[in-house]
């Protein structure tokens, strides 16, 4: 998990606070309403008709005027755009007016600004006849930073039809709607946007559109992050490629797959938001950073100087859901995840997930599954996930850059494992069968498939990097059978481990079809672990029930105090958490500090250990045998 602000140790001696307002978001996924205009492709030939060609149009019907290359519609009505026109579009009614813009095969090319304007109306829709295309200038007349789009609307903006355009952004965005946009239906190609691709700022819905995009900036962006209720992008189908040096798709709150091809083909991180969910469809993603990236969103009213916009959370307030359709990610560069949750990773139901991480391990820093909180794969998900070794991490380790500060850990140094990786790092717990285990390394591009004791492949891929380790799982292998791992011309067996046990609950809905019916409130946010509780075995110390009621077992007498938080005192037995009994000589009372801070996982600093070298939301923190804790309540 990487932290976006670098704390040297010369900053982190001097106390600062951030304080950020944030909203409260409910977990998804959210589904669009797509209304009757936004469905509206029907016309007439009898309908308002402008036709174009150089400077000059002609307008046939009421409602519009042309003079000096500048087309005006200033009432609501259906237009129908034809010719080539070397000016602009402007679209300046009524608050109240829907302004059906038909696209007939026309070019509009400007040289002052936006090709087709949208200055004020309550909603524009714009069904595509034939092949369209739109110019706009490189240098613009502003105000206030706007307009900065070749196509910008002002209002709702709808596009549908079975026509195409062509969007060329050389000022800044290509297209970019000031409220919701709803791309129905259509071919939209960006060749070329200057900064965002498509940006929108309370929504993007993509019902059947084909979407391909090039841009220097984000390919598809909403930016509103002070209303619950907006600031997602919702995938209901379509074609969407996108080619960027930024971010593929990025939503400040939600970001919903339901069904569609995403590929984005190049970026610096593939899709982000704070809650993110996968119910269907294919997504291919190839980065040099993170592949999925979920972060706490927080609005930029903040005080410390801080960026407002994506950070760190952990638990609920932030996850990846992934229950359905087919996500490959692969991975060049350094310092990435394949996926990377800020709070809950949870893939099941019937998803099927492929990751290719450059370096790195499966589980912790620079991994191909990466999360603060919940990192599991429930029963039914086929997983298969290579990357090259194992990755550092912990205090001043990989997390603290390359300019040897120290980076405010955000995951807890000590992770209690439920499944592959054993003690001593950061894990993931599998629910089903699986292997994970070191092969000899493969060079890039060899194909490794896992077949079962009847020659039936259990799974398959190809990874673009070389690897030395894998991850996989998949409904069909049995605990205790023995599997065969090939690679290239060669081969090796690996035996499938038992399931962990226990539960979890999912951050979101479990299967694709719970989507169908689900909104941005039809589930609260609040994340919770529950276990199976292990009893107590017979002879063992007494320890916290707060411990036991989380599915572990206590320590046998006079353990050795490994780790102390909320819930009691940890030790370690046989590679597994347990816990210490209160009156051992070993253990300490558990100091108070905020929970704030413990609720994260880490632990409170000593009652005489007053050195505050953090102060954020959370609390003041303090620095112990390297690792972060909380100050206490007593200083």
């Amino acid at each position: 998990m990487k932290f976006s602000k670098v704390l040297t140790l010369a900053t982190c001696l001097v106390a600062s606070s951030f304080v950020a307002s944030e909203i409260t978001l409910t977990a998804g996924p959210v589904t669009c309403e797509y209304k009757k205009k936004d469905l509206e492709t029907s016309y007439l030939a009898s309908d308002n008709n402008i036709n174009c060609s150089g400077t000059s149009c002609t307008v046939n019907g009421v409602g519009a005027t042309s003079s000096n290359g500048i087309v005006n519609i200033t009432q609501a009505g259906t237009y129908i755009v034809k010719g080539s026109l070397q000016g602009q579009l402007r679209i300046e009614a009524s608050k109240e007016d829907f302004i059906h813009l038909i696209l007939d095969s026309a070019t509009i090319s400007s040289a002052s600004g936006p090709a087709i304007y949208g200055v004020n109306a309550d909603k524009v829709t714009i069904t595509l006849v034939g092949n369209n295309k739109l110019v706009d200038s490189t240098n613009y007349a502003v105000v206030n930073e706007e307009p900065d789009a070749c196509l910008f609307v002002d209002a709702d903006l709808s596009i549908n039809g079975s026509g195409s355009l062509n969007v060329t952004g050389n000022y800044a965005d290509a297209i970019r709607c000031k409220k919701d946009l709803r791309l129905v239906s259509g071919e939209v190609t960006v060749p070329k946007a200057t900064l965002r691709g498509i940006k929108a700022k309370n929504s993007i819905c993509v019902k059947d559109a084909t979407l391909d995009i090039t841009s220097t900036d984000t390919g598809i962006k909403v930016t509103r992050d002070d209303d619950p209720n907006k600031g997602y992008v919702v995938i209901d189908g379509g074609d969407i490629a996108v080619t960027t040096n930024k971010k593929g798709i990025h939503a400040e709150t939600h970001l919903t797959i339901n069904n569609g091809t995403i590929d984005i083909k190049n970026c610096q991180e593939g899709l982000e938001a704070q809650m993110i969910d996968i119910l269907g469809g294919e997504t291919k993603i190839f980065s040099t950073d993170d592949g999925i990236n979920a972060s706490k969103i927080s609005s930029g009213n903040s005080s410390g100087g801080w960026r407002g916009g994506m950070s760190q959370s952990s638990g609920g307030s932030a996850y990846v859901n992934i229950v359905g359709g087919k996500t490959t990610i692969n991975l060049q560069g350094s310092d990435l995840d394949g996926i990377d949750s800020n709070g809950d990773l949870y893939i099941g139901g019937q998803a099927e997930v492929y990751v290719s991480n450059q370096g790195g391990a499966i589980y912790g820093n620079m991994a191909a599954f990466d999360a603060d909180g919940i990192n599991a794969i429930s029963a039914g998900a086929t997983i298969l996930a290579t990357a090259g070794g194992s990755s550092g991490g912990g205090f001043g380790g990989n997390n603290g850059g390359n300019n040897g500060g120290w980076n405010r850990p955000w995951k807890r140094q000590f992770t209690r494992p439920g499944g592959p990786g054993g003690f001593g790092g950061e894990t993931g717990s599998v629910y089903q069968p699986y292997i994970h285990t070191s092969i000899t390394t493969q060079g890039a591009g060899t194909t490794v498939t896992i077949k079962d004791s009847n020659n039936d492949i259990i799974a398959t891929f190809t990874p673009i990097n070389s690897y030395s380790s894998i991850l996989v799982t998949s409904p069909k292998m049995v605990a205790g059978q023995t599997y065969t791992i090939i690679t290239g011309s060669t081969s090796q067996t690996a035996t499938a481990s038992d399931a962990a046990s226990g539960s979890v609950n999912p951050p979101s809905v479990t299967s694709p079809s719970q989507g169908s019916s689900s909104s941005a409130s039809s589930t609260t946010r609040t994340i919770t672990r529950t276990t199976t509780a292990t009893a107590k075995p017979t002879g063992s110390s007494s320890c916290s029930q707060s411990i036991l009621n989380q599915g572990y077992s206590c320590c046998s007498s006079g353990c050795e105090v490994i780790y102390t938080d909320s819930d009691g005192t940890w030790g370690v037995e046989n590679n597994q958490w347990c816990g210490c009994d209160a009156s051992s000589s070993n253990a300490t009372t558990p100091n108070t500090c905020p929970s704030t801070i413990t609720s994260q996982g880490y632990s409170c600093c000593s009652p005489n250990n007053c050195s505050i070298y953090y102060v954020d939301e959370a609390g003041n923190w303090g620095v112990e045998n390297n690792q972060w804790c909380g100050i206490s309540n007593s200083c």
